[in-house]
């Protein structure tokens, strides 16, 4: 087989429409390699960039054998050898790149010839026959090293990468490698302002108590995709309430035809599934297929409060228990609630196994009030958090890539502990082991982390990981706050407050100019998109939609306000496409009194009273002109003025065609809602008196809406 050119047009975190890419991959995990593995010995020249290696065969990683591997090599081997040609523009790589080897046992890295790694090999001339100095076993084996290779060391164009991977023993049981290079992680890329084309582009919305419908940016619009009560297309039923954690997953990776897995955190809970692409004619997407997940394995017994959850590397959704009971219905030795589940979005069916294969709930992962949990790009360390409990920060290290079954489990404890104030007193912090092999440990895991010593927090409602920095974020619903850390491995550093404080107060700008709003609490969903924003969605407090700059510290805040819930509700599960154009998430339990609406279809929409799941994105992506409707155009052509303006107080609000059920909201100056009022009904002429409101202010806004997509915002002047 022929060699492969990689070249870095493989760029890692791509924005759309023109923003710059902000991680340089040159290879990552599970690539296409060049081998050699007939147990001989290869000329010293094998090493060098013009060496013909176009008669190996070629295999992705991982690669060897006895453990999980991509490619199967031979056993049996003193060594292997391994090649590949990568495309490099100097200018894209920063003074130090990373690469990272997951190695089974010695290796020796060359870089056009040169060496630049040499890990667990003897010092001094290396043969083809040499051992490596130890042996690589335990977790050891799926840890990607990491070692840094000068920029200096590349050259413009065709570079090679050559690596000889040397066995323990002939008898070793196994032999693996798999690698990548890349930007270091611990290098912040720079930031990228907007260009307008990018979904975190807008300007913040106004600071506002909870209306009667959603707000969000002017830039932006929504489309309903399923609510609380809808049949499901397959299986009978209805689509249950309480909707939370909202994941998408792309089949095959795209961002236009996929699975969107919607939680239901109710009693019992469960998961609804549904298939949805997007129609690039109407700029809408359609749902196609929709059923409940079945938990009917007896093994599994239900599930209960199914609140956050995650989405993994390749390509399941994990599903939270946050309630714990001691029930064991079915007489297996675990209790049954308070657990981690994995499914299949494809066939709407659990695939949560015991290390023995059996079907059952991710037992070593551990019981407690779960949320969420977050995986690593590398498939190989779980981070999650308990809502009530503990309230402590996991981490669970998983014995093989890409399988939740079994692993070893840690709480975080930090040195210093937190302030008064809830901030943490010092900057490191270590990961206490906790016993989760034994059925009586699974069962007991809060009891014990605490007696560990791990640090509570108060409501860790979710946990992220920064593309940027590789940092790890998490929520504290009862501090307010945000916090990150650098973690090291079996020790975290960089411990701080990212954002929050419920009387932090941020200012921002918005369409009626700058503006200033505390924090508040409640922070729950963290989400990043891939140029490093952090959208922070607070169920608490207003229960707004954040969003926080990559390059923001408390001393030096960048934070813009994105969306206010309708009354009653909260926002839940914020997830993104791949491309980052569309996000979905849920409005959880909005009062009955709220409005309907009209989204990006041109129809009215009602969900009052009902829990919803959307999907939001820049207005080019989402919804057309034609797809308004003659009922909005004709509404768009309406005439309506507001007189007298100025005005000691009383007006008269007149439309020439007629507007039906018209709202009207009174903003003060500052950003607040001072007046609101609903008109049922067709009228073309409404009389308001604004005498009170006007009292010591000198202007108000006035937003006008109806049926049919009418909008005007007029300045109320003062006489």
């Amino acid at each position: 087989m022929k060699k492969k050119l990689l070249t870095i047009g493989a760029l890692a975190l791509l924005a759309t429409s023109g923003i710059k890419a902000q991680q340089t991959i040159l290879f990552d995990k599970g690539a296409s390699w060049s081998y050699k593995d007939n147990n001989q010995a290869e000329p010293d020249a094998w090493k060098t960039k013009t060496y013909d290696i176009s008669t190996w065969a070629v295999g992705n990683g991982p690669l060897g054998y006895g453990d999980p591997v991509t490619t199967t090599i031979n056993s049996g081997l003193y060594a292997a050898y391994f090649a590949k040609d990568i495309n490099v523009d100097l200018a894209t790589l920063t003074d130090n790149m990373e690469l990272g080897v997951m190695r089974d046992d010695g290796i020796i890295v060359y870089l056009n010839g040169e060496e630049v790694v040499r890990d667990n090999m003897p010092a001094g001339n290396i043969t083809f026959n040499t051992f490596s100095s130890t042996t690589v076993d335990g977790a050891a084996e799926n840890v990607y090293n990491t070692f840094s290779i000068p920029k200096s060391k590349f050259v413009n164009g065709t570079n090679r990468i050559s690596i000889e991977l040397h066995n323990r023993s002939l008898t070793s049981s196994d032999l693996r490698i798999d690698a990548y290079l890349k930007t270091p992680s611990n290098v912040t890329p720079p930031i990228v302002n907007c260009n307008g084309t990018h979904i975190s582009c807008f300007t913040s919305i106004v600071p506002t108590a909870q209306t009667n419908k959603l707000i969000i940016p002017a830039e932006h619009k929504y489309q309903l995709i399923l609510k609380e009560g809808d049949n499901y297309t397959e299986g009978g039923g209805l689509v249950g309430g309480q909707n939370d954690f909202t994941g998408y997953v792309g089949k095959a990776g795209s961002s236009t035809n996929g699975y969107l897995s919607v939680n239901h955190e109710t009693n019992p809970g469960g998961v609804t599934m549904a298939e949805i692409n997007y129609n690039p004619s109407s700029k809408l997407w359609q749902l196609t297929k929709s059923r409940a997940v079945s938990f009917s394995d007896p093994s599994l017994v239900q599930t209960i409060r199914n609140c956050s959850g995650g989405i993994t590397p390749w390509g399941t959704i994990v599903t939270a228990e946050e309630s714990v009971t001691a029930n064991d219905i079915n007489g297996d030795g675990y209790k049954d609630y308070g657990w981690l589940v994995e499914i299949d979005p494809a066939t709407a069916q659990v695939i949560s196994k015991n290390p023995d294969g059996s079907k059952g709930k991710l037992w070593q992962m551990g019981i407690m009030n779960h949320e969420n949990v977050v995986i690593n790009s590398t498939g190989t360390v779980a981070y999650y958090g308990e809502d009530g409990g503990t309230h402590m920060v996991y981490k669970y290290v998983m014995d093989t890539p890409n399988n939740l079954s079994s692993g070893t489990l840690y709480v975080l404890k930090l040195d210093q502990g937190l302030t008064p104030a809830g901030d943490p007193a010092g900057t490191t912090a270590t990961w206490i082991e906790v016993p989760n092999k034994e059925k009586a440990d699974q069962n007991n895991t809060a009891n014990l982390a605490f007696s560990r010593g791990g640090t509570k927090f108060n409501g860790v409602e979710d946990v992220d990981i920064s593309p940027l920095d590789g940092k790890i974020y998490f929520t504290a619903k009862g501090l307010d706050r945000v916090y990150r850390l650098k973690d090291d491995g079996t020790t975290a550093s960089q411990v701080e407050t990212f954002v929050g404080g419920g009387s932090t107060v941020y200012s921002f700008n918005t369409p009626q100019g700058a503006k200033t709003e505390a924090w508040g609490d409640g922070n729950d969903n963290l989400t990043f998109d891939e140029l490093g924003n952090l959208w922070v969605l607070q169920d608490g407090g207003k229960n707004y939609i954040w969003v926080i700059a990559p390059d923001h510290t408390q001393a030096n805040p960048k934070v813009r306000l994105f969306a206010s819930m309708p009354a009653g509700s909260e926002p839940t599960g914020l997830t993104f496409t791949p491309d980052h154009k569309f996000g979905f998430f849920s409005i959880q339990h909005p009062d009955a009194t709220i409005s309907t609406d009209v989204d990006a279809t041109g129809n009215t929409i009602d969900y009052r009273g009902k829990s919803a799941t959307i999907v939001i994105a820049l207005k080019a992506n989402l919804g057309t002109e034609s797809s308004l409707g003659t009922i909005e155009n004709k509404a768009a052509e309406n005439t309506v003025t507001v007189a007298p303006n100025p005005t000691s107080g009383i007006v008269k609000i007149n439309s020439a065609k007629g507007l039906k059920d018209i709202s009207v909201t009174a903003y003060s100056m500052d950003g607040k809602i001072v007046f609101t009022k609903k008109f049922n009904g067709t009228n073309k002429a409404l009389d308001l008196d604004f005498t009170q409101q006007l009292e010591g202010s000198r202007a108000l806004l006035l937003n006008i809406e109806a049926e049919g997509g009418f909008q005007k915002t007029v300045k109320l002047l003062k006489k």
